[in-house]
């Protein structure tokens, strides 16, 4: 019984997010929908539930390696009213420190006092953690 709760554990288990994978969702991503091309081959994306207020909306996309039950990476992508979407990839716990690096500097925009920004995402992806709690 232990042995097959073992390699059930396993098999939920994935391999941390690549650079490839988050610069596709990054960047990539947003070509993609621009174009109107089809999904990266070998992945599938599941919707999670937004946060939306009056000015404001944060959506949540996992990105799935196909045959793997936890996302590789999280497209998230914040709407301010009467801006274009600014999209950010949300790295594995695992994945490598300049990753991280690149999500955290990601961040930080170019306006001057983002402190209420900053303080919706960690609203929202407050959020998003119970969700995943609940899968």
């Amino acid at each position: 019984m232990l042995q097959m709760r073992k390699t059930a554990d396993l098999k939920n288990e994935i391999a941390p997010t690549t650079a490839e994978e988050y610069n596709y969702c990054f960047a990539g991503y947003r070509l993609q929908l621009n174009m109107k091309l089809p999904m990266k081959e070998g992945y599938f994306l599941k919707e999670y539930k937004s946060v939306e207020e009056p000015e404001r909306t944060m959506e949540f996309k996992g990105v799935f390696r196909k045959g793997e039950s936890k996302p590789c990476v999280i497209i998230m992508v914040f709407t301010k009213l009467r801006t274009p979407p600014q999209y950010y990839a949300i790295p594995t716990a695992d994945a490598s420190p300049e990753l991280w690096k690149k999500f955290y500097d990601s961040l930080m925009d170019d306006e001057k006092n983002n402190l209420p920004q900053l303080q919706f995402y960690t609203s929202c992806l407050g959020n998003l953690s119970q969700q995943l709690a609940h899968q």
